[in-house]
């Protein structure tokens, strides 16, 4: 699956989020989630995506990232 930068995508419950504090930071902020999410895709980051939700940027493993939209709209 192929993401472009502003799609939609749906990340199911109990995924984890990560951020990074700073680049020297050995430990990540981290949150489960509660309930499934939809997010924008901004980019890939090795083997993760970063996602915007609720105004934050967020790291979350690819297998939990799934496109929000519609196979075809005709």
């Amino acid at each position: 699956m192929w993401l472009a930068k502003g799609d939609l995508v749906r990340i199911p419950a109990n995924s984890c989020l990560t951020q990074r504090v700073s680049e020297l930071s050995i430990i990540d902020k981290y949150q489960y989630l509660k309930k499934p999410t939809i997010g924008i895709f901004m980019k890939y980051y090795e083997d993760k995506a970063v996602v915007f939700i609720n105004n934050n940027y967020w790291m979350v493993e690819l297998t939990n990232v799934k496109h929000a939209g519609v196979k075809n709209a005709s």
